[in-house]
């Protein structure tokens, strides 16, 4: 899956100035006010957080972080209905960014998006969270005590990129998201949240950029869980699926030639599994009819493959009536056990 990841950062960077805010904000879809438990601000309000914003902003451009971060404050939790509240929370976020605090920078345009819903740079705020779910997902790290490094937080990077789907669903942002959330899962071992994201996100954005790449990480994400001839070939037979698909909806991909190459290979890997299956009806159960399916099978699954070339021995042998050597009772023997 790390083909993808120059492509999510590049996208990244194009995107902020091209989108159309309003129309994306999903709180906006159904009216009301910014803020439904409360009402309009007087205007007298409305001035005395407008004085604190300036004050602020004075203080952050004079390189006081915190004192700037306190008057914050002081607009957030006193005039939580006035303009200059979204202002606050927005100057706050980017505070809490510029000191690397990936999660409360995110939590404070979370509260924009559902606070404010009015806010105009309803973008703006989209770009921002991102920001802060990439650097976590790049392996940023929070503080404890303010002081020591801490764990890094792939998981709370997955869930911000989980919200910003929500948030904005129709977003240039969401596929993205769902990408990364891909990514996350797969560095964190997490399979089904990545194949749940990758599936998301073919169904719900068909005509993304990121379409073949997710197309192509699903096959490997199932290939990878593919264990041996022996097991359960269910994920075998996925990865089969998305490398045909892949190859039918992107054929002049650059990752044709690759993909080709490991259809070929979960192709045999498949054909073992039958050549597998037979076997254990022609040795252990005598059971010709059975064995012959499962041989059948391999060839046609991969009919240049060593186990179908087996598989067509053990046809032949079949068909002349050659019984088999009981392979369980030479195990036997051979351990001292007749």
């Amino acid at each position: 899956m790390h083909r993808s990841f120059p492509l999510l950062l590049a996208l990244g960077l194009l995107l902020a100035p091209s989108l159309n805010a309003a129309s994306l904000n999903p709180f906006n879809w159904f009216g009301g006010s910014s803020d439904a438990n409360s009402i309009d601000a007087s205007s007298e309000v409305q001035d005395a957080a407008a004085k604190l914003l300036a004050v602020a902003k004075e203080k952050y451009d004079a390189g006081n972080l915190s004192s700037a971060r306190r008057t914050l404050k002081k607009i957030i939790k006193k005039y939580p209905a006035s303009n200059s509240s979204a202002e606050a929370l927005m100057l706050r976020a980017n505070i809490y960014m510029e000191q690397e605090r990936w999660t409360k920078g995110f939590d404070d345009l979370q509260d924009v998006i559902v606070k404010h819903a009015d806010y105009p740079n309803f973008d703006r705020v989209i770009a921002d969270q991102f920001d802060c779910a990439t650097a976590l997902m790049e392996g940023a790290r929070g503080r404890i005590l303010w002081v020591f490094p801490g764990f890094k937080q792939y998981g709370t990077s997955a869930k911000q990129f989980e919200q910003i789907v929500l948030n904005a669903p129709y977003n240039d942002y969401a596929p993205l998201a769902l990408m990364n959330v891909a990514l996350v899962s797969e560095k964190t071992g997490e399979s089904e949240q990545a194949i749940d994201a990758l599936d998301r996100l073919i169904n719900y954005y068909p005509q993304s950029m990121l379409a073949p790449d997710a197309y192509y990480n699903l096959a490997q994400t199932y290939s990878d869980l593919v264990q041996s001839h022996e097991y359960d070939q269910g994920s075998t037979r996925r990865a089969i699926s998305y490398y045909e698909d892949f190859l039918i909806l992107f054929p002049a991909s650059n990752y044709t030639g690759e993909v080709e190459a490991n259809l070929k290979n979960m192709e045999n890997q498949l054909a073992s599994s039958r050549l597998y299956i037979g076997d254990f009806y022609y040795y252990y159960r005598n059971n010709n009819t059975a064995a012959l399916v499962f041989y059948n099978e391999a060839i046609t699954t991969e009919p240049d493959s060593d186990a179908a070339e087996e598989a067509a021995l053990r046809i032949a042998d079949i068909e002349a009536g050659v019984r088999p050597t009981n392979k369980a009772s030479i195990v036997r023997k051979l351990l001292g056990a007749e």
